[in-house]
């Protein structure tokens, strides 16, 4: 008889501290919002929720660096605009010297600042990023990890946005530019030949800035695109881990006062019932 009720009182007592390991549990789900607190409590859930983890540190890192490749592409695109602001003035300039009735005074106010604007224009090509690097690289163009297996480059080299296709082949906007004021302050009898000659590099160095501007507004383009991509991506994998991890708050709290009641009933029961069973076995 007392083994039996030992017996009795040994299972009420652990489904006691079950419903109140339950109602722990419970109040834990609501104080972190997560339903899965180990592993074990859903595995192929909390596989994916890791996986989408990993994915969301992908996510991060590849937003940090679009970031970047959009802070340097804004930075090429303002520099090269001021490229085609100085030659657009620059051809400006020619044309107005290019007449016969001008002075050689005036000639020589124009070459003057056709050198300024030379001088200008190779300093735009000098142009830093934020860590003191080319802007526009010399050698080969950076490229910046922006997805998986994807690439992108920000800016172009120093050649393909400062060099022009000219007649007598590639030549370096800088040069045209101190060659159109050479050009002008040439005598006489071979200026004529000569402005020509720079009027028509200095139109190879429009049409060569004005592709190099939309080739890197087309890089921009797919930077932005790239980021609004990214941030979809992101609130797709939030959505999917909190759909997977995050706790049901209602159904929580319901089924927390459910097992509070059931506890507290339990328990003035086993008190009720069992007050004399114990005395009768402490005695």
């Amino acid at each position: 008889m007392i083994t039996g009720t030992r017996y009795r009182l040994t299972l009420e007592i652990g489904r006691h501290a079950q419903l109140a390991r339950d109602i722990e549990r419970s109040l834990t789900e609501i104080s972190t919002g997560k339903r899965i607190q180990a592993p074990s409590d859903d595995p192929v859930g909390a596989a994916r929720v890791s996986d989408i983890a990993r994915m969301q540190s992908d996510i991060a890192t590849w937003k940090r660096n679009l970031d970047a490749a959009a802070g340097l592409s804004a930075r090429a695109d303002d520099a090269i605009s001021a490229t085609v602001s100085a030659i657009t003035r620059a051809k400006e300039l020619m044309l107005s010297a290019a007449t016969g009735t001008t002075s050689a005074d005036s000639r020589a106010i124009v070459a003057l600042e056709l050198r300024s604007i030379a001088s200008e224009i190779a300093a735009l090509q000098e142009t830093r990023d934020p860590r003191g690097n080319p802007l526009f690289p010399i050698d080969e163009p950076l490229e910046i990890p922006a997805g998986e297996g994807v690439r992108i480059t920000a800016v172009g080299t120093r050649a393909s946005v400062f060099e022009a296709d000219t007649a007598g082949g590639l030549k370096d906007i800088v040069a045209i530019i101190s060659d159109a004021a050479d050009a002008i302050e040439e005598p006489d009898a071979t200026r004529a030949a000569s402005v020509d000659a720079a009027l028509a590099e200095m139109d190879a160095a429009v049409s060569g800035i004005t592709r190099a501007q939309g080739e890197q507004g087309t890089r921009g383009n797919r930077i932005d695109n790239l980021l609004t991509r990214l941030s979809e991506f992101s609130l797709q994998a939030e959505e999917e881990r909190k759909s997977i991890e995050s706790t049901d708050v209602m159904e929580v709290i319901a089924r927390l006062q459910a097992r509070q009641l059931t506890l507290e009933a339990a328990q003035a029961a086993f008190t009720r019932i069992n007050s004399g069973t114990l005395f009768d076995m402490l005695r």
